[in-house]
């Protein structure tokens, strides 16, 4: 063994996961034992010279064990010489005798320490094309290749630890050692079977039938019968339906082509980005061995489906099966995305075959413990603002876990965050009112010119993770005794779907970074002309950041680390700002045409600030504010500006962050009070400027809710029904914004009027008459009011006279 270490470490090179051996709990001067999933001299010889080395700590055993069993196990062991067969007998025995002596000896325990060594798949390494051939994989491995593997990937050896198993007398106690053995042997082995999905990838021998397998789900072959009757067609004909369906849908997932791919984005990402930050993810990492993950970040780029997957192949992890939307299955990318995990999903499921056959899909890949990742908010994002979540994906996935579910299933949500967005120029082009260009080859070598740009640093946040089992504890109890049919959507079930769609937006929104240009996008955009001295500028960004760091908005929101110097280079080198000299001090001001897409950025971080700026907006008009009517206002909105924004406060939550906001501006000299009344410094002063800066980042939030209850009460009751009163907001909205250069184009999107719509129906502030008309309640009153209190003379004047 000493002669073959010396050999081996002429290539090999271990890396471990986690990266800190500290986190699993070892005791370091305990008894302990290594297992390997399998017997393999070379495993053994790496952990006996990582021992060696000091890099793993000693073994330990027990010397006056009668058997000195070696401190290096094996659970399985491999029989044969070519025709390798796997027994489990060997460690079971070890392991009886073990637990038989340790009866004996009540005062001694044992630490057994989960272990797997994996040559050619190690995180942040790089793999060549002949690499591939000889990576890690599932099947049992030969002699000849186990070398290649060596010479090719020894340098790329990751070495996996877990939580140790202690054997002392509270777990072995009045226990047969040999069915605890035979227990402890079991899983031991859907241990290292999880651990190797979770860094290979699942076994392949699942995937490889799933799409031939789906046709035959009893469920699949009814709605086929039924397809062939309604069309009128034979079951011959209706088979070949769906299996060309399923032949769309399908990924062809495949292992050399994720490590193509690593490789090509490992260069994509160095290229046109000044690096890829991931935090949280040591604390997300322990959850992928025990639990079903469905990844669901947000949706702002098309790099955001290749963002996750390359995060999760960096760090060990395998990277998901992917939604992607069909419009993505072209011509060689789409082999190309199969290829990657990619299955495609039609915009619309006209088609009951198609509906059945997809959702019979989806229940096999979760059935078979593979990840999976889409993005509920349908669509990217153009205003920068969080999506209302789309249900479709969301009550096939969470069926599908109610009638198959194996593992825990866990939503795993993530914040990503550009300082740049590839699709900027595009997105621009949307918001000014052009229609969405479809996706094309053409377009895609087009745009291989935007290569050349700076798009600065990409951050993604892990958020919490979401326990559906506890979403479906909530809403009905006795879930897990139940079977749904494919149409079958009973009221909790609905509830179920919405609230996961909540939590997910909510978490994304707890997991936000904060870069350079949200902080110069939210300040300047509140400026006249979109420009302000340096020094005023450089005044409000550390404004922003204190704020953030004085009542961070959650635990998971992080913030640039850059100073203030380099946030506004950055923006200068980006292309978004530039300075202009002058003689009594410079002026950063935004270039033109920019002001539209900094809305996007503004739009990120609107949330974060959501309480700072409703109380400074409470101040715009007037200098003296009572403490109680501030509490009676944020009361009113909070539910609106709740909805829209996806906070995570609780009313009473909300109102204490006001208050405690209020305190943090007067310690900054922003706010004194007097008794109960609260004080603005006078008009003209630095501290009333960037009061105002703060006030004017949701002004037209407000703005668009006084729009709202202005038109519904300049039309009366049983005038409107919500889908015209929405058009009519728009419409509005839309002219607002050309007369008075709002330059801010979610000022007049639609879906937020129809969220703020269907919160008043939520509230019973309208409800509906016979005719499906709007009939609003005495109780709007109090909103419109505090519209008042907060908005300008100037602004609701033009509104209602607009409306007139």
């Amino acid at each position: 063994m000493s002669l073959l270490s010396r050999l081996l470490y002429l290539r090999v090179r271990v890396e471990y996961s986690p990266d800190k051996l500290d986190q699993l709990g070892i005791q370091v001067d305990q008894p302990l034992y290594y297992v390997l999933s399998t017997d393999s001299h070379v495993s053994k010889t790496i952990m006996h010279e990582e021992i060696h080395r000091k890099n793993l700590p000693n073994t330990m055993p027990l010397h006056d064990h009668p058997d000195r069993l070696p401190g290096i196990l094996a659970n399985k062991q491999l029989t044969g010489i070519w025709n390798r067969k796997p027994e489990y007998d060997t460690f079971k025995s070890e392991l009886e005798a073990l637990i038989s002596w340790l009866q004996q000896h009540p005062e001694q325990s044992v630490q057994i320490v989960p272990t797997s060594v994996f040559l050619g798949r190690a995180p942040k390494k790089n793999h060549g094309f002949f690499k591939i051939l000889f990576s890690e994989k599932w099947k049992i491995t030969g002699r000849l290749r186990k070398l290649m593997s060596i010479l090719v990937h020894g340098n790329h050896t990751l070495l996996r630890l877990s939580k140790p198993i202690v054997l002392d007398q509270s777990l072995i106690k009045n226990q047969s050692p040999r069915k605890l053995a035979h227990k402890i042997s079991r899983v031991l082995r859907v241990h290292s079977h999880r651990i190797k999905t979770a860094v290979v990838g699942p076994d392949l021998s699942h995937r490889r039938t799933i799409a031939r397998n789906i046709i035959n789900r009893p469920q699949v072959q009814k709605e086929i019968k039924a397809y062939a009757n309604r069309r009128g067609i034979s079951m011959e004909s209706a088979s070949k339906e769906a299996n060309k369906i399923i032949r769309e849908i399908a990924a062809d997932y495949s292992y050399s082509s994720i490590k193509f791919m690593h490789r090509l984005f490992r260069w994509f990402w160095t290229k046109v980005y000044d690096g890829v930050q991931v935090n949280f993810f040591d604390e997300f990492r322990s959850l992928t061995t025990d639990n079903e993950i469905i990844y669901t970040p947000c949706h702002r780029s098309h790099i955001d489906y290749l963002i996750m997957s390359y995060a999760l192949y960096e760090r060990g992890l395998v990277p998901p099966h992917i939604a992607a939307g069909i419009n993505l299955n072209l011509p060689l990318v789409g082999r190309i995305l199969r290829g990657s995990g990619a299955f495609f999903i039609r915009r619309s499921f006209n088609s009951v075959l198609y509906s059945t056959i997809f959702s019979e899909y989806l229940s096999s890949l979760i059935s078979h413990g593979i990840s999976i990742e889409y993005f509920v908010e349908g669509s990217r994002s153009r205003t920068g603002r969080l999506l209302p979540p789309k249900g479709g994906m969301l009550a096939m996935t969470i069926k599908s876990y109610i009638n198959e579910r194996s593992n825990p299933l866990l939503f795993q949500p993530a914040s990503l965050n550009y300082e740049k967005l590839m699709e900027g120029g595009s997105y621009q082009k949307e918001l000014g009112g052009k229609s969405k260009k479809k996706e094309s080859i053409g377009g895609l070598f087009r745009a291989l010119k935007l290569l050349k740009n700076e798009y600065g640093r990409l951050t993604v946040n892990m958020s919490e993770p979401i326990a559906l089992d506890d979403i479906l504890d909530k809403y009905q109890p006795e879930w897990r005794d139940i079977h749904l049919d494919v149409k079958e959507k009973p009221a909790w079930f609905k509830e179920a779907v919405n609230e996961s769609g909540r939590q997910i937006m909510v978490q994304i929104n707890r997991s936000s970074h904060v870069n350079p240009i949200n902080l110069i996008a939210i300040c300047l955009l509140t400026t006249p002309n979109h420009s302000a001295p340096e020094n005023n500028l450089r005044q409000q960004i550390d404004l922003y950041k204190q704020l953030l760091a004085a009542l961070p908005y959650s635990e998971r929101t992080t913030i640039t680390k850059l100073d203030i110097d380099e946030i506004i280079e950055t923006g200068i080198r980006l292309g978004f700002i530039e300075r202009v000299e002058h003689e009594l001090g410079d002026v950063i001001r935004v270039l033109p045409n920019m002001g539209v897409m900094l809305t996007y950025y503004r739009n990120n971080i609107l949330h974060l600030f959501a309480t700072s700026s409703f109380v400074a907006m409470c101040f715009g008009r007037q200098q003296k504010f009572v403490r109680k009517h501030l509490i009676r206002l944020m009361k009113v909105v909070y539910p609106f500006i709740r909805s829209e924004l996806y906070l995570h406060w609780t009313r009473d939550e909300f109102v204490q962050h006001g208050l405690d906001i209020a305190q943090v501006f007067k310690e900054k000299g922003l706010l004194s009070s007097i008794g109960r009344t609260m004080e603005r410094p006078p008009g003209g002063s630095m501290e009333a400027a960037q009061l105002k800066v703060l006030g004017n980042a949701l002004k037209q939030t407000y703005e668009r809710y006084f729009l709202v209850m202005a038109l519904l009460q300049k039309q009366g009751n049983g005038s409107l029904s919500p889908q015209e009163l929405e058009s009519l907001c728009q419409k509005v909205a839309s002219q607002l914004t050309l007369l008075y250069e709002f330059n801010s184009p979610d000022f007049f999107d639609r879906a937020l009027f129809r969220q703020f719509i269907s919160t008043l129906k939520d509230e019973k502030l309208i409800t509906l008459d016979g005719k499906g008309k709007i009939v609003y309640a005495d109780d709007m009153e109090p909103i419109f009011e505090a519209a008042k209190l907060i908005l300008s003379k100037r602004i609701r004047h033009s509104i209602l006279s607009l409306i007139r």
